[in-house]
């Protein structure tokens, strides 16, 4: 739109562009390694140019600007890190310029990868957990070590933590590579927790609802095999998760985001998932203290008996 200024002294008729208005900066989702695009966009006024200023300092023309009718894009291809800051766009004409800014945050981490951070995440503690579960009875003497009923939950429980913590790992792994591409480093760990989901799982249920198939069981192969099956499981996802959070964290450096902040969601999983074998090893040594204190009762009553018969019939039993 133009403005026309009138001069009836000469009877002439001057016609001056209307000032610009302010632009609107808009921007995509920032996440590194993606395009963005920022979309400075004057709705009124007629525009001359739009120049980019980056930190105050003006950037080069050309190389990913385009400017039709107003509205200017500055694409950043690959963001990374070195393009996190301000950005301004400068909207000017022969009688105004105006101006707008925004502050450009590059996330390292996309939120399907922040997703895949936290399964991983619960899948370490899970698979922690269980390990605690499967180490502490062995570390226990003979004597002491857990039998019966509490054994077969201890066993049912930390087979179907470690069976849970891998299908975790798994998703997370599946998510990872439909976001970064599949590799072979992450296909064969997909493998071996496929393997170790199957096996926990028949474990867990054989234990819970047929446990006479194992004490009748002869095969040393299966019985290795399933023996062997939540410690290797627990190993695997250790490793693998491990190595997930790795790539993770090198990808969100990135960006200049903060790293997400998973430490609510790890003491609070581990809290939960740690009060079933809590339960059982509380349940375990109620009982055993009561089973001791009744042997040193019976224990005590012999003696006293057999006391009791030396003081009536001291001769018969020297």
């Amino acid at each position: 739109m133009l403005q026309v200024l009138s001069d009836r002294s000469v009877g002439v008729s001057v016609l001056f562009p209307e000032p610009v208005s302010p632009p609107r900066l808009r921007s995509s989702d920032p996440v590194a390694e993606s395009t963005i695009e920022l979309l400075c966009d004057v709705a009124e006024g007629k525009v001359d140019t739009i120049t980019w200023k980056k930190d105050g300092q003006p950037l080069p023309p050309g190389g990913g600007f385009s400017l039709s009718s107003g509205i200017s894009v500055l694409y950043l291809r690959k963001a990374q890190k070195s393009d996190c800051g301000s950005y301004s766009c400068n909207a000017s004409n022969g009688i105004s310029w105006q101006e707008a800014s925004l502050n450009v945050t590059i996330a390292g981490l996309s939120p399907a990868l922040q997703d895949v951070l936290r399964m991983a995440v619960v899948a370490v503690v899970f698979t922690v957990v269980s390990g605690w579960g499967l180490i502490f009875p062995v570390c226990q003497s003979e004597k002491q070590r857990i039998r019966g009923e509490l054994w077969r939950w201890l066993s049912v429980y930390t087979c179907g933590l470690v069976c849970l913590s891998s299908v975790l790992a798994s998703a997370a792994l599946i998510l990872w590579m439909r976001e970064e591409g599949p590799s072979i480093a992450f296909i064969l760990p997909e493998i071996i927790l496929m393997y170790v989901i199957v096996v926990t799982f028949l474990v867990s249920a054989t234990v819970t609802f047929q446990p006479e198939k194992l004490i009748h069981l002869k095969n040393k192969t299966v019985q290795r095999t399933m023996g062997y099956a939540a410690p290797g499981g627990v190993l695997s996802v250790v490793l693998t998760t491990s190595f997930l959070i790795k790539n993770i964290y090198q990808r969100h450096e990135r960006g200049c985001t903060a790293f997400v902040d998973v430490t609510v969601l790890a003491v609070s999983t581990a809290a939960v998932s740690a009060l079933p074998i809590l339960a059982i090893f509380l349940r375990y040594h109620t009982t055993q203290g009561r089973s001791c204190r009744e042997e040193e009762n019976d224990s005590s009553w012999v003696d006293k008996h057999r006391l009791f018969q030396i003081m009536k019939d001291p001769v018969s039993n020297c």
